[in-house]
C-alpha cells in the first residue's frame, strides 16, 4: 500500500472507532512537501478520532509471550521467541531486526519489540513510559535518530532507570548542532556532546552501535549491579589476561575499572588448588594445564575476596583437563555470587554454540575480550547509577525569574542592543554574583587606576566586533606601569574608537578553565566546562551537562576532563575543584536565564590565582547578532 492510500485507510479506521493502527507504508516526511502533507493527516487522527498511529514507516511490534508479531521481514522470530525481560525500541525497523538477529545467535531475551518509525504519533516517550511500568520488562534498549520532547524523555528515563536500566544507542553523533557556532561553547558542542552529558546526568547509560546496544540490554537485563570498578580475571591463556587487563585499565568514557588487588588470603587459597607455575595474582592464570576444579576453586576465592567486585572468566576448552561441564560448574557458582560473573570464550567454528549454552544456563558471554571488558563497565556504571542520589530537583529546577529580570534589564542598558562587549559581560557577570577579575574600562587617552589594580597589567580590546581578541592582537599581557601609555596608544592606533579593559595580571596555578552554555535545540540550554585558554578549540577537553544542573553534577562533569587530575590535587596542586563545582552550578542557574533564545555564554579562561578562582575574560553572543561577529 503506497503512502497516500495508507493514509485513507486510517482515516476509515479512526471513523469506525480502531483503538490502534500501524502504518508500514513509506513515502512520508522523509521524502519531501507531499509527504510532510500526508504525514500531516495522520497526526490530526489521534485528535479526531482518538486512534493511536504507530508509523508510518514502522514494522510494527513484535511480542513473544502474547503471539504479536506484525513484522513482515526476517527478523529470527523463533531465536527470540522464548522470552525474557529486554523491551526493544527503535526508530529504524532495519537496524532493531538485524541487531536482533545477530544477537539472538549466542541468546537474546526479548519481552518486546516496537519499531517506531516516523513517530506521526506514539514515540520512545510513550513505550518508555509503558515498559517502564511493565512488570516483565528488565531492561529497556533504545535506538533513535531524534528524540522530539527531550527533558520530559530526561525525567522519565532518570525516573524508570532507578527500578530498571535504560540505554540508548542516539544515531547521528556527528551532525552539526541546530545552534549559531559562533562562540567557543557552541563550536565544541555539536549535537553530540550535549547529548552525552544529558543522558549520564539523568543515569540513562549510552550505546554507540547496534552491537553494543544488544550486549549492553542483555548484560544489563541478565547480571547484577558491579558494587565497584575492581576487576578479577582468571584464565587459562596468559595472553588473554593481558589484553584482558590492558583493556581495564585503559582510559574510557565509561565508568573506569581497575585490576583488583587480591590479598594474600585468596592467593594462598587459589595457589593450594592449582599447579605451583600458575600466577595467583590479578590476572589469574592457572595456564593450559588446569582443570574444571582448579577453575571453579579459582572462582571461589575470588567471590570472597572483598577487594574484588567483579569476576572475568576467560573460558577456553581447548585445554586437556578443561570439558564441557565446567559450564554447568561457572553457572552455579553464578547463582550463587553475590557479585557478577562473565565470560569470554573462543571455540572456533563452535563459539556461537559455547555462548549460547552459557545463555541458557544463566551466563553472559562474549566472544570478544574488548566486548567482555566493555560489558563489565556497563554493569560497573549501573552500580554507579544506583549509587547515586537523585538530583536535588529544587536545584535542577530553579526558579530563575531573579535573573530573567536582571538580564532583561542589563540587555536594556547596552550601548550596541544585541552585541554586549566584554565589559558590559562582565559587569552583568558581577552583579549575578560570579567572581569577575576586577578591572578598569576605558575610552579616553587619560588612565586613572584604582590603587588596587596594580602592575605588571594586561590591556585588552573591549568592543562587540571581535569576538576573540587574541587572534587579531587585541591582548598585550606583562605590561609594566611604565609601558602601560605606550601599550594603551599602540592598542587605540590598531583599533581607532573601540573601548580597552585594564587589568592586573594575576598568578595562574594549573590550567586554565572555560565554562560555557548555550542552547539546545532538543534539550534546552546546557552547561559545558573544560581546558580552557587560547587552545580550548585544539584541546577539545570538555563535557556537557543540561541547565541548572547540582553541584555534585558539576563536579562529575568536571572529573571527566582529562585535566580533573590537576583540579583534584594531583602532584601537590592546590586547586579547589568543589568550589569551582560550586561556580559551575551557580552558573548553570543564570545560564538558564542568560542563554534564552538560544544566545552563548563563553567564559575563557577562568583561573586559580592560589586563593580563589577569578573570571578573566567572558562575552555572550546574541543569536540574533551572531552571524555580525568577527572571528577566526
Amino acid at each position: 500500500m503506497n503512502a497516500e492510500k495508507s493514509v485513507e485507510a486510517a482515516e476509515e479506521c479512526g471513523a469506525k472507532g480502531v483503538g490502534y493502527v500501524i502504518i508500514v507504508a513509506g513515502g512520508f516526511g522523509e521524502t519531501g512537501e507531499h509527504g510532510k502533507n500526508l504525514e500531516n493527516r495522520l497526526k490530526k487522527i489521534p485528535e479526531k478520532y482518538n486512534t493511536r498511529i504507530l508509523g508510518p514507516n514502522s514494522l510494527g511490534i513484535f511480542f513473544p509471550e502474547k503471539k504479536i508479531d506484525t513484522i513482515f521481514v526476517e527478523h529470527g522470530d523463533k531465536a527470540l521467541a522464548g522470552g525474557g525481560g529486554i523491551a526493544f525500541i527503535t526508530q529504524s525497523g532495519s537496524v532493531g531486526v538485524e541487531s536482533l538477529g545477530i544477537a539472538s545467535n549466542t541468546g537474546f531475551g526479548l519481552r518486546s519489540f516496537a519499531g517506531i518509525g516516523n513517530k506521526a504519533d506514539l514515540d520512545e516517550l510513550d513505550f518508555l513510559k509503558y515498559f517502564g511500568k511493565d512488570s516483565k520488562t528488565d531492561c529497556i534498549a533504545l535506538y533513535v535518530e531524534s528524540i522530539e520532547k527531550g527533558r520530559e524523555f530526561l525525567e522519565e528515563a532518570e525516573e524508570i532507570a532507578r527500578t530498571k536500566p535504560v540505554v540508548v544507542l542516539k544515531a547521528g553523533r556527528t551532525a552539526s548542532g541546530a545552534s549559531a557556532v559562533s562562540s567557543h561553547t557552541g563550536r565544541l558542542a555539536g549535537s553530540d556532546k550535549v547529548v552525552s552529558g544529558a543522558l549520564r546526568q539523568y543515569g540513562i547509560q549510552r550505546a554507540y552501535d547496534d552491537e553494543e546496544l544488544c550486549d549492553a540490554a542483555k548484560v544489563l537485563a541478565m547480571v547484577k549491579p558491579a558494587a565497584g570498578g575492581r576487576v578479577a580475571v582468571i584464565t587459562p591463556a596468559g595472553g588473554f589476561g593481558v589484553m584482558c587487563t590492558d583493556y581495564i585499565e585503559s582510559r574510557s568514557h565509561r565508568c573506569s575499572l581497575r585490576m583488583a588487588r587480591l590479598s594474600d588470603k585468596t592467593r594462598e587459597k587459589i595457589r593450594k588448588n592449582s599447579f605451583p607455575f600458575a600466577s595467583c595474582s590479578n590476572p589469574v592464570d592457572l595456564t593450559a594445564s588446569a582443570d574444571n576444579a582448579m577453575y571453579l576453586s579459582a572462582i571461589d576465592a575470588l567471590i570472597d575476596d572483598e577487594g574484588v567486585d567483579c569476576i572475568l572468566c576467560i573460558t577456553f576448552f581447548a585445554p586437556p583437563s578443561i570439558s564441557r561441564n565446567l559450564i554447568d560448574g561457572i553457572a552455579e557458582k553464578t547463582a550463587e555470587s553475590p557479585k557478577p560473573i562473565l565470560v569470554f570464550t573462543q571455540y572456533g567454528p563452535f563459539t556461537d554454540e559455547y555462548l549460547k549454552e552459557f545463555y541458557e544456563k544463566g551466563v553472559i558471554g562474549f566472544p570478544t575480550v574488548s566486548r567482555l571488558v566493555r560489558a563489565a563497565r556497563f554493569i560497573a556504571e549501573r552500580g554507579c547509577i544506583l549509587k547515586s542520589q537523585p538530583a536535588d530537583t529544587k536545584v535542577r529546577h530553579s526558579k530563575t525569574h531573579k535573573f530573567t529580570d536582571l538580564f532583561r534589564k542589563w540587555q536594556k542598558s547596552l550601548k550596541s542592543p544585541g552585541s554586549p562587549d566584554e565589559w558590559e559581560t562582565r559587569n552583568l557577570l558581577f552583579q549575578l554574583g560570579l567572581p569577575v577579575q576586577k578591572g578598569i574600562y576605558i575610552r579616553s587617552e587619560k588612565i586613572e587606576l584604582p590603587l588596587d589594580i596594580t602592575p605588571p597589567y594586561a590591556v585588552k580590546l573591549c568592543t562587540p566586533k571581535v569576538l576573540h581578541k587574541t587572534d587579531v592582537g587585541g591582548v598585550c599581557l606583562g605590561v609594566s606601569e611604565e609601558d602601560l601609555p605606550s601599550a594603551v596608544k599602540k592598542m587605540r592606533t590598531r583599533f581607532p574608537g573601540e573601548g580597552i579593559i585594564i587589568t592586573s595580571m594575576v598568578r595562574i596555578e594549573g590550567p586554565e578553565i572555560i565554562l560555557g552554555s548555550l542552547f539546545d535545540p532538543v534539550f534546552g540550554t546546557s552547561i559545558m566546562a573544560g581546558a580552557g585558554g587560547i587552545l580550548t578549540e585544539v584541546y577539545k577537553d570538555v563535557a556537557f551537562r543540561l541547565a541548572p544542573c547540582s553541584k555534585s553534577e558539576a563536579r562529575e562533569m568536571l572529573s571527566e576532563l582529562t585535566v580533573s587530575p590537576i583540579l583534584q590535587g594531583y602532584r601537590g596542586s592546590t586547586m579547589d575543584m568543589d568550589s569551582l563545582a560550586e561556580i559551575t552550578a551557580g552558573l548553570s542557574v543564570v545560564s538558564a536565564a542568560v542563554c534564552e533564545g538560544g544566545n552563548q555564554l563563553d567564559i575563557n579562561p577562568i583561573v586559580w590565582t592560589g586563593q580563589e578562582w577569578q573570571i578573566l575574560d567572558a562575552k555572550i553572543v546574541f543569536s540574533s547578532g551572531a552571524e555580525n561577529m568577527v572571528h577566526s
